[in-house]
């Protein structure tokens, strides 16, 4: 399954930007050459969509930040809950599972003129995992001795100018249930007459 899906809404130019046509015998310095990155802005987006719109500017201040909800930038689509069981043999065991999994679809949407990274925050709660594709590019422990905090798994995802991007995030929970003695069926019984 693909994470995530990329759809753009402007074309983008930046290879035509780059090109420049010389003349036999002319010469370009290389500062002229040298194509200019510009500085991405990053977007917060914490696990119900809400959004911070410039995180770098609220550590300056003393307030405490504040986080708003706009659908257009960011909207979760395919909320999913679901279970199912596991099973694999192992010698003469039957190892059961009981599988929960929750996934959702982040929808963002880059508003600015310029490319942002939305920097995604998923709550794990204790005992689940991720499983997505892609992986979070950093999983944040929650506080030692502290019970009652979750994992945060964070996920960068870039986008440029009006273009809209799918994450897909999934995570899964594991139960093991009791183990099953199989029996072995008698060797005659196997070979027939």
């Amino acid at each position: 399954m693909l994470g995530m899906l990329r759809t753009p809404v402007l074309p983008i130019l930046g290879a035509l930007a780059a090109m420049v046509v010389l003349a036999p015998g002319s010469e370009l310095s290389a500062v002229a050459q040298r194509q200019s990155y510009p500085i991405l802005q990053e977007i917060l987006v914490k696990q119900s969509c809400a959004i911070l719109l410039a995180p770098a500017d609220s550590a300056v201040g003393k307030k405490k930040p504040k986080f708003e909800h706009d659908s257009t930038i960011c909207h979760r689509e395919g909320i999913h809950s679901s279970e199912h069981m596991e099973e694999s043999i192992l010698g003469s065991q039957l190892l059961r599972n009981r599988v929960d999994v929750e996934e959702q679809e982040y929808v963002l949407q880059n508003i600015a003129a310029d490319p942002v990274v939305f920097v995604v925050q998923q709550n794990v709660p204790k005992g689940w995992r991720v499983d997505s594709d892609p992986q979070p590019v950093q999983l944040i422990p929650a506080p030692a001795g502290d019970s009652r905090s979750e994992t945060v798994a964070v996920f960068r995802v870039h986008a440029q100018p009006g273009e809209i991007v799918h994450l897909h995030v999934g995570e899964r929970h594991t139960t093991p249930l009791k183990t099953k003695i199989l029996k072995s069926a008698p060797a005659a019984a196997c070979g027939g007459l």
